[in-house]
């Protein structure tokens, strides 16, 4: 019984992005990811010898946590091999797999591997998958700060696409590699000052990035369309009705919005709010579609309601 319950609690942790410790989980995943590939480019120069030890057990603590966390997901899913050969299960096991490759004598040059393992940025693709669908099972009611009215129901909540958190990430990453370079290099006061200034900006911009990326959203609702943007320091949202919007348009111009099929949304309002812009949508075309939609319904039972009445 207590194994089925700590089981129960793993798979709960591992797969469903809802609770507490999958959240956690996420943010620690995130920052291993991050912090293994800014190391990187330390095993490439000729750095003091001191470098060396701390980096393998860096190594071997990423590999292990990563090794443990595949291992658990495929014990506690509730169908072990649906998860192994499903693409995030595949995407787990290429996290972790050149190290053991390496191991094995099967790289013939160690520059190979360590290329390798920036696939673990495919990881983050995982840590968005599960906040997608968090976003989606979660937000029935409510979501950041946003709530319900009643009698209202969130039909659809829009993020931006997952090629702005990995382009957004980039910044901590540099700034995480260089404040690495200076320490390694100079263990003066002003060069840890220097360092020390640059994984708090790493710090700073993750925050930035990952918050942007969660909670910069539009919920359509049944009753109105909320526009919320995100910032490091507080947030702003755009409340508006269906009958104050008087155009909605759509745009994905550029070879990489068109490759990667996302876009800006444009919302002309006859209200206090005038025009307001979301960019960076997945389908901006459908995204459009959906808001259209409603308002041609909500105007339908306005005009309805006048001619009865």
């Amino acid at each position: 019984m207590k194994g089925r319950t700590f089981r129960s609690f793993v798979n709960l942790a591992l797969h469903d992005p809802c609770t507490k410790a999958s959240r956690i989980i996420n943010g620690m995943v995130i920052f291993l990811i991050i912090f293994s590939v800014a190391v990187i480019p330390l095993h490439f120069i000729d750095g003091p010898e001191w470098v060396g030890t701390p980096l393998f057990l860096f190594d071997r603590t990423v590999v292990t946590i990563f090794t443990a966390e595949y291992v658990l997901r495929i014990w506690a899913a509730k169908k072990p091999f649906r998860y192994v050969f499903s693409w995030w299960g595949i995407i787990d096991l290429i996290a972790i797999l050149p190290f053991y490759l390496a191991k094995l004598a099967l790289f013939g040059s160690s520059q190979a591997f360590l290329a390798l393992r920036i696939l673990r940025l495919l990881k983050l693709g995982r840590v968005y998958d599960m906040e997608r669908v968090a976003i989606l099972s979660c937000s029935k009611n409510s979501h950041g700060e946003f709530k319900v009215i009643p009698g209202e129901e969130i039909e659809r909540v829009v993020q931006k696409h997952p090629l702005v958190l990995l382009i957004s990430l980039s910044l901590p990453l540099a700034f995480t590699s260089t404040g690495l370079f200076t320490l390694v290099f100079s263990q003066s006061v002003f060069a840890i000052a220097v360092s020390i200034l640059f994984f708090c900006l790493a710090i700073i911009f993750f925050i930035n990035a990952w918050l942007n990326y969660n909670y910069d959203v539009i919920y359509i609702t049944n009753r109105r369309i909320i526009v919320q943007n995100r910032h490091l320091f507080g947030s702003t949202a755009n409340d508006i009705s269906y009958e104050a919007i008087t155009n909605v348009v759509p745009s994905n111009t550029g070879i990489i919005h068109w490759l990667f099929k996302f876009g800006n949304i444009r919302l002309e309002t006859a209200s206090s709010a005038g025009i307001v812009n979301f960019n960076d949508t997945p389908k901006p075309h459908s995204v459009v579609q959906h808001i259209s939609a409603n308002r041609e319904l909500v105007l339908r039972a306005k005009i309805k309601t006048v001619a009865s009445s």
